[in-house]
Formats: structure tokens, C-alpha cells, sequence
């Protein structure tokens, strides 16, 4: 087994290894003040004008490779414009095949290391599990740590290190490690990419405090997205099995395990399946009563008294077809509306130019219609 302990200093210009890094391999792990020291030492020898190292962090993560001896890769990191570096001196006593074994290693895995808990960090960290998953990872591991989450994943085959970052950066993982993960690559210094620390430790005052990542059941991560759309729709809940979908007006929030495709995915499913609905809602009285004033007029030529009776119904147009709903006080008259043989409804028909229904029971209020329509579109894409 091989330890790798990492110790570098700390500096608002700088993220990560900032400016400062050594990195320790060493089959024994030393305590965080032996790291400390050690680090000190190499940096002072390797960088003569140096006068104060700064070193604040050291990291530790074992590597399954058998070693003897001890060795260090000492680096100094150099801006080069804002978010982008270079390594500006490596000095290293790591032997090549220590690091092409180390590097194997690396290719072997995707880590990603998530620094905050904000709902929109939760919420990439879903999307990466969910792709995780696709690629054909498995052993697919979430940590909690001090700030954020580390995700271990196992690849189906080994992958160059370069298509591991870039699969990195495109999982929106933490974009210190990403730009000095880049400085390495161009160094040639790719056995030092692609880490994840088990534990951390910081100085802070002349005490050092340490922290140890925890594992967690990835089912237990949830995240809070919202999505807009471009028709207007009432306020509802719906419980599915990822989470609550919840809608109010023009905003569509989504509650609980559903990845930034599947919010995409329902908001525009919801577009593409209820925006004709929703504009028809929007536009009904009009039409409705348009079509209502149609249907009286026709009804009085033929009888003054099924003009009043049909004035006393809710009349809807619903997709092509004109639906009287007759109120059961007036329900004995619905023979008397359709007519011998029908011969009343047709000419009603007739003279208006629309299909009519006659339905014996009260309309559900568009909202419920709506609601109906929008549960059942949930159900089908979510």
C-alpha cells in the first residue's frame, strides 16, 4: 500500500495547490505535523529563495501499489491568465515506473469533488451519478465531507487521463482542481492528477485540525431545480417516484432526485402536451360563451322554451366538439333537445357548424381538467 500525501500552502491568488505543492509517497503514513515538516524541508532545498512556505493544508489517500523507499514531486504553480496555470518548477525523485504503476491507477477511475451543499451543487452531483451510471461505472461511491461530497467511481475500461478530465469539467466538478489538474497534464506530471483525500488537515492558529470524509447512501441526496415554461398553468403538487413536482404559474419546481435532463425533459414534455390545452383554458370564456350564444339562437327557431333551457346549461367547446352540460333540474328535457330521431340536434348542428354533446352531469372546472391532464403527463414522462 501506498501512501500519497499532499501538503501545499495557501493563497488568495491561488486555488488548490496554492502556489506551493509537495507531494509525499511513502509506504508509512506520517502524521499531519511529520507531513508538515517533511514538506517544509523539500520546499526550502528546492526553491533556495523561498522564505516562507506558507504550507497550511495537507491531504491524505492510499493508492494500491506496493513501494519502498520515500519520494516527493515539489512544485511551484505559476497564473497565466485568470482560472489557468502553469507549472512553473516540478522537481521530483518519483521513479518513472512508480509513476506510470500510479498513473495506471488513476486511469482506472473518475473522482469528482464537490466543494459546497447548495442546491445547485446537490443538483450537478445528481446529473454526475446519473451519467456515472450510463458510462458503465460501477462501485459508484458518495463521501460527505468537510464542505461539500467526493464521488468514487470505477470505470468499465481504463481512460486517458486527458478524456478523464475533460469528463470531469463537463460533471461541473470543482474548477480549482480542474485548472491544476491541466498544469500537470502539460508537465507530464499525470500520476498526480485525478485525486481524491479520505482526510484533510489544516493549520489554523498553531493547532491542526482534521477532517474525514464519510460515506453516504447516494439515495438519500436530493436537490431543488426549477424550470420555466411559456404557458401559464394553476398551482399543483404532484408526487412522483424521483420526488414532488410542484407548479405555480410559469415556474415548475422539482423536489427531490431528479437530474437537470429530467426537469428538462418534463418542462418540455409539458410544453410540447399542454400548451394548446392551456391557451384554450386562457382563451375559454370567449369562446365558450361565443359558441353558447350560437347554440341559443339556433335552439329558438325551433322552440323558445329549449333556447331558455339550453341558456340555463354550461356549454363548453372542447377539442372541435360543443358539450351542453345539463344540470339535473333539467334533465327531463334532454329528449326534448335532441329531438324525434334526433332531428332537433342536427339542425341545431347545422345552423351553428359544430359537433354537439349532450352530457347529464356538471363540467369539472378547467383547473381540475387541467390538473387531470397535467398528473397524467407526469406519470407518462417522469
Amino acid at each position: 500500500m501506498l501512501w500519497h500525501i499532499m501538503a501545499y500552502s495557501h493563497g488568495l491568488d491561488y486555488p488548490h495547490s496554492r502556489p506551493y505543492a509537495v507531494h509525499l509517497f511513502t509506504r508509512e503514513k506520517p502524521a499531519p505535523e511529520e507531513a508538515f515538516r517533511l514538506a517544509e524541508e523539500i520546499l526550502i532545498k528546492t526553491f533556495p529563495d523561498l522564505e516562507r512556505s506558507g504550507l497550511v493544508y495537507v491531504g491524505y489517500e492510499s493508492i494500491p501499489v506496493d513501494v519502498d523507499g520515500f519520494y516527493y514531486v515539489a512544485t511551484r504553480l505559476l497564473r497565466v491568465r485568470d482560472q489557468s496555470f502553469e507549472v512553473g518548477n516540478a522537481v521530483s525523485t518519483v521513479p518513472p515506473q512508480l509513476a506510470s504503476a500510479i498513473e495506471e491507477y488513476r486511469r482506472r477511475y473518475i473522482n469528482l469533488d464537490y466543494d459546497d451543499e447548495e442546491d445547485s451543487t446537490r443538483a450537478r452531483l445528481l446529473d454526475a451519478l446519473e451519467y456515472l451510471s450510463e458510462l458503465g461505472c460501477t462501485n459508484i461511491r458518495v463521501f460527505r465531507t468537510q464542505r461539500g461530497y467526493h464521488v468514487r467511481a470505477e470505470l468499465p475500461s481504463p481512460m486517458p487521463l486527458e478524456k478523464i478530465l475533460e469528463t470531469r469539467e463537463k460533471l461541473g466538478e470543482n474548477s480549482a482542481k480542474i485548472s491544476v489538474d491541466k498544469a500537470y497534464l502539460q508537465k507530464q506530471l499525470g500520476f498526480l492528477t485525478n485525486l481524491l483525500f479520505s482526510s484533510k488537515c489544516f493549520r489554523y492558529e498553531g493547532r491542526i485540525y482534521c477532517h474525514d470524509e464519510t460515506e453516504i447512501d447516494a439515495s438519500s441526496i436530493t436537490a431543488v431545480r426549477v424550470e420555466t415554461i411559456s404557458i401559464p398553468l394553476p398551482q399543483m403538487r404532484v408526487e412522483l417516484p424521483k420526488g414532488v413536482v410542484e407548479v405555480d404559474g410559469r415556474y415548475i419546481k422539482f423536489v427531490g432526485r431528479f437530474t437537470a435532463k429530467d426537469a428538462k425533459s418534463i418542462a418540455m414534455s409539458i410544453e410540447d402536451n399542454l400548451w394548446e390545452y392551456a391557451h384554450a383554458q386562457k382563451t375559454s370564456t370567449i369562446s365558450d360563451k361565443d359558441i353558447k350564444a350560437k347554440i341559443v339562437k339556433a335552439y329558438s327557431k325551433i322552440s323558445k322554451f329549449l333556447a331558455a333551457v339550453v341558456d340555463n346549461c354550461d356549454v363548453r367547446f372542447e377539442n372541435g366538439v360543443a358539450v351542453i352540460h345539463v344540470p339535473e333540474s333539467l334533465q327531463q328535457y334532454v329528449g326534448r333537445l335532441i329531438g324525434k330521431d334526433g332531428k332537433n340536434i342536427r339542425a341545431v348542428e347545422a345552423e351553428v357548424g359544430v359537433k354537439i354533446k349532450l352530457e347529464q352531469e356538471a363540467p369539472p372546472p378547467d383547473e381540475v381538467v387541467l390538473k387531470r391532464k397535467f398528473q397524467e403527463l407526469l406519470r407518462q414522462v417522469a
